[in-house]
């Protein structure tokens, strides 16, 4: 397995609705590997937990999680193959959400596998790593 490992919003969602198999995951890969997630997938909790009725909670579990795991951000590299990485998608015709697309890239320049259910839209994104 990769030690390096970025969590998709998917993963993360179940992983804060104590789904014994995201639960599991962290569990037993913590303290041996890299976690991390990136600033898009933040962006994505916070929606959701804003739009929850639960919204205290979520938000609350959010500040939790972010203590635990390391956040990457967009750098010069990530914008550079974001960019290049859709326009070949484009021209294939099987262009991605700007998001996921993000997401990706920025694991792919930082060297980190995804840990996502979400394999159609990642697959697209030659190099990078997929765990599902």
């Amino acid at each position: 397995m990769e030690d390096k490992i970025c969590l998709d919003t998917d993963f993360l969602v179940n992983f804060l609705r104590n789904n014994k198999e995201e639960v599991e995951f962290i569990k037993n890969n913590e303290f041996d590997n890299d976690l991390a997630t990136t600033y898009i997938n933040l962006f994505e909790l916070y929606y959701g937990a804003y739009k929850s009725s639960e919204k205290q909670n979520n938000l609350q579990a959010i500040t939790t999680l972010i203590n635990r795991i390391n956040i990457l951000n967009f750098s010069d590299d990530s914008f550079k193959k974001a960019g290049e990485v859709l326009a070949k998608l484009e021209k294939e015709g099987r262009a991605i959400e700007f998001r996921d697309l993000f997401i990706g890239v920025i694991a792919l320049v930082n060297n980190y596998a995804i840990k996502t259910k979400n394999i159609k839209h990642f697959s697209r994104i030659e190099g990078l790593t997929i765990l599902d």
